[in-house]
């Protein structure tokens, strides 16, 4: 039996005001869901070793399905756990949708890389978004019956439709509207952060987009007096020395430090 080092901070938390949460890398959804077990789909397992870009794609594919046909998944039990009766907001660089999926707040939930519920054109031609799933499932159907693999076109260009999810590659023509609305409510809830015993939880985050809260936490750690700070990460996990005296790194995979259970 695994300890469960999240709940040797139990008690912090809920002398807190409020709960600050970043939801990094380490627990994006190919590194805590076994993709390969979960999709028993005879024509998934038949891509699972092939490496051309039409096999990597129509993988892709059946991996988002499944994604968002989940009901709810377990994997966060132990943060719902802690955060139960807390005022708190959660902010993820991942573009997986797993916590939407939780016992979280969803109000409380932010995702600004997407979360793989729409498509836009690749171009971008316009700023529309056009739901993901029944695009999934026609590509699927498409797939299983003739065995030939298809992208879909933006009906007003005749481009490809690509995932509205934020990647190195598609960072400049990315389309942010899904994701506003969650910004600006988690913008507000910021506002209420100063002068309020805040912990802040920073899970699995190295630099693959230091500017969404790695860089913001650090600076709010600094000036919030009342701020204490929790760094987890296997290696990327060290702090500044500016803010020692409120906050701990820890050198731990984050899928640990919550108990996932993993290969």
């Amino acid at each position: 039996m695994k300890r469960n080092m999240l709940k040797d901070y139990k008690e912090q938390i809920q002398d807190a005001d409020l709960v600050l949460v970043g939801i990094g890398r380490e627990l994006r959804a190919d590194r805590v869901i076994d993709f390969k077990k979960a999709i028993t789909n005879e024509h998934y397992q038949n891509l699972i070793d092939k490496e051309d870009e039409d096999s990597k794609w129509m993988r892709t594919v059946y991996e988002r399905e499944y994604l968002l046909s989940m009901k709810e998944t377990v994997l966060f039990k132990e943060l719902e756990e802690v955060l139960e009766g807390k005022e708190y907001f959660v902010v993820t660089s991942n573009d997986d949708g797993l916590l939407y999926h939780t016992h979280l707040k969803k109000d409380h939930v932010t995702a600004p890389c997407g979360n793989g519920d729409f498509f836009q054109c690749s171009a971008p031609c316009d700023e529309q978004l056009y739901p993901a799933n029944l695009g999934l499932r026609d590509l699927i159907n498409y797939y299983e019956k003739t065995g030939k693999i298809e992208h879909l076109e933006c009906p007003k260009c005749g481009k490809q439709l690509i995932f509205n999810v934020r990647t190195e590659e598609t960072k400049s023509i990315y389309i942010e509207g899904a994701y506003l609305n969650s910004w600006a409510s988690y913008t507000k809830w910021l506002q209420n952060t100063l002068n309020k015993k805040l912990f802040i939880l920073e899970l699995g985050e190295g630099f693959e987009v230091p500017s969404l809260f790695r860089w913001p936490f650090e600076k709010m750690a600094f000036y919030n007096e009342k701020a204490t700070f929790v760094r987890v990460h296997h290696s990327l996990y060290q702090i500044g020395k500016e803010i020692k005296e409120k906050g701990i790194g820890i050198k731990m995979d984050s899928r640990d430090f919550l108990n996932i259970a993993h290969e």
